[in-house]
């Protein structure tokens, strides 16, 4: 997915955000494809999809970037341990 104004990040990987459809469905009324599809999501944006809250929550800051690399991180290593498993 890709991230829109960001300075730290560019893109999130699209099965981190994949199980959170319902929730960018209630905040953006569109799919995470249309979505991508139109540029992709801001760093608020998505941290609102990836923890369940209303849009708008999250502010815009590289304390958010940081925290969205962290969050990617810990994904990729819950990817890496059920590969190895």
């Amino acid at each position: 997915m890709p991230i829109m104004g960001a300075t730290l990040l560019s893109e999130i990987p699209f099965a981190m955000i994949e199980p959170h459809e319902a929730q960018a469905k209630r905040n953006h009324g569109q799919s995470l494809n249309r979505l991508a599809d139109r540029g992709g999501l801001a760093v608020p944006e998505a941290l609102d999809i990836l923890e369940g809250r209303p849009g708008a929550s999250s502010k815009n800051c590289l304390n958010n970037e940081r925290y969205l690399i962290h969050l990617v991180r810990e994904w990729r290593a819950t990817q890496r341990e059920a590969d190895a498993s």
